[in-house]
């Protein structure tokens, strides 16, 4: 990557023009030239920024150091950021207002809402803060931008109000949730990938950003357990920067295990698609769980296959350190997200009768604050669990808890196991009425058959009994099965009460198959005593 030393000096009146033909770089660490039509660096983001129409919204004699002004923001915050101020300017043009005129203000407050206007301000008092440009906005119009009285926040709060689509999930969204992408996952219909970041999202809730910046590197195993290393996300006025401060978290054993052998395989892939790219042994511990695969010129046949990883020249520099340019960008994680809400069979809410949504992933993380408050834990806690730096933001997750909780409780009935339908197998007489009765490895001990199409391994049995593919033995003995889940259940509440609650369906699900068997029985024995 060459930059040349013109890119590095600051533009004067007669070099402006030649300054904005001169390549430069973004922060995210590729090449673009101010004076292109459009800037997309970064090929995985899904911004690209139009600073024609930005321009303008300022006088001519002001537009080509606007221009160079959002050059520099370019490397200075991600293409997201900047494209959100290029709208706001060119939106503000088209309204005729001019965000240099101090007497434009206040229409400009007017029309647009509160993270749109923030957006603007802080984007010139970017630009005043930049001692390269010799033309910048005057301190006082920015002490005006300071002064000026902000549009408040719809008074609409997704947490307080519980909203069904964009609030906190209920427990019994929760519950089938997490049974489908499991079930999915075990029948073929998931990717790893696609399984992965939504477990990691209904037990950590984590930012998006944060999940898409994880290495295989951060998941270990020690005497002290299964651990994952989550990065943070960078806060405003944070010094840190991508994958430079962490929290460790707990992890349960059979999500480790899943990771391991997702590992194996990726790197299987990796050596034999790249196999001089670098030494994948070694680079493995640095190689993202959510990879960017492809370019943004790719033609459309090689998307349908694409490849394990973007094929980069830097790839040999993951040896040493994760490298951001391998990591999946929001675009790529919505197109999932979309689909999977598609799929056949997907989970309905109870409250809206419509498939849940969860392309919002802020909803993972309003529950995980929900749920925590619920177990009564403290503010602090939260505050850790939530990776914030304070206790203010999770103060609101205290107000809606007793609301939650009676919404939630007023399902919590004697019958609750025949109301959430957690049970949606079927109950056979014996073996040879059951489909793959005849084969060995899909039986699930002396409880029940598998009818799936391939073996599953993943913790029979106690995920089993939620699958639409289980059939239990009407006279197995499901109750041993119910206390083993029960037990479960509580040793890992006492030490993690995040993952202890995704038992609560596989629960529901065996005390249907008693409350079911026990009425086949019933019926049985009243028809023989009537004979």
């Amino acid at each position: 990557m060459n930059i040349s030393v013109e890119a590095l000096q600051a533009p004067t009146k007669d070099s402006l023009d030649a300054w904005l033909n001169t390549p430069r770089l973004a922060k995210c660490g590729e090449v673009f030239t101010p004076a292109e039509p459009m800037w997309k660096p970064d090929k995985s983001a899904n911004h690209s920024v139009n600073w024609k129409a930005a321009v303008a919204c300022v006088s001519p004699d002001w537009q080509p150091w606007l221009h160079a002004a959002l050059a520099y923001r370019m490397a200075d915050m991600a293409a997201g950021t900047v494209a959100s101020a290029a709208s706001g300017l060119s939106r503000a043009a088209q309204a005729g207002l001019d965000p240099l005129n101090e007497d434009h203000l206040i229409d400009l407050r007017e029309r647009f809402n509160h993270a749109e206007f923030s957006v603007i301000a802080s984007f010139m008092a970017f630009w005043h803060d930049c001692e390269s440009l010799e033309q910048r906005p005057s301190q006082p119009l920015i002490d005006a931008y300071q002064a000026l009285p902000r549009n408040k926040k719809s008074s609409h709060d997704v947490i307080l109000s519980l909203d069904p689509e964009q609030g906190p999930f209920t427990q019994v969204e929760q519950d089938g949730l997490y049974q489908w992408i499991h079930e999915q996952f075990c029948h073929g219909q998931l990717d790893p990938e696609q399984y992965l970041y939504l477990r990691l999202l209904m037990i950590y809730g984590p930012r998006g950003t944060q999940a898409r910046a994880l290495v295989f590197g951060d998941f270990t195993k020690s005497d002290q357990g299964c651990k994952v290393r989550m990065p943070w996300a960078k806060q405003r006025w944070d010094e840190g920067g991508w994958r430079v401060k962490f929290e460790t978290f707990s992890l349960d054993d059979d999500l480790y295990s899943v990771v391991q052998a997702y590992k194996a395989m990726v790197l299987a892939q990796l050596w034999q698609t790249y196999p001089d790219g670098a030494d994948w042994n070694a680079a493995i511990e640095n190689v993202p769980l959510f990879r960017r695969k492809l370019d943004d010129e790719t033609e459309l046949r090689e998307r349908v296959n694409p490849p394990v990883l973007l094929d980069s020249p830097l790839q040999k520099s993951l040896e040493d350190a994760p490298q951001a340019i391998f990591h999946t960008g929001t675009a790529t994680i919505n197109s999932w997200l979309e689909r999977i809400g598609r799929m056949e069979g997907f989970p309905i809410s109870p409250r809206t009768h419509q498939p849940l949504i969860v392309t919002r992933g802020h909803r993972f993380r309003h529950t995980l604050g929900t749920d925590l408050s619920n177990a009564g834990m403290s503010e602090w806690a939260m505050a850790r669990a939530l990776m914030h730096k304070g206790t203010q933001t999770v103060r609101k997750y205290r107000q809606v808890s007793a609301e939650l909780l009676a919404l939630i409780d007023a399902k919590m009935t004697d019958h609750l196991a025949l109301v959430v339908n957690a049970f949606t197998g079927i109950i056979v007489t014996d073996r040879t009425s059951a489909k793959n009765g005849e084969l060995a490895d899909r039986q699930i001990e002396d409880l029940a058959v598998c009818g799936a199409d391939a073996a599953c391994h993943l913790d029979a049995p106690f995920t089993c009994y939620a699958c639409g593919k289980f059939q239990a033995l009407l006279d197995a003995d499901h109750s041993s099965v119910l206390e083993r889940l029960e037990r479960r259940r509580e040793q890992t509440i006492a030490t993690d009460k995040t993952t202890g609650v995704l038992w609560d369906r596989a629960i529901l699900a065996c005390r249907k198959v008693i409350l079911d068997c026990e009425a086949m029985r019933r019926s049985s024995g009243s028809g023989r005593t009537e004979e």
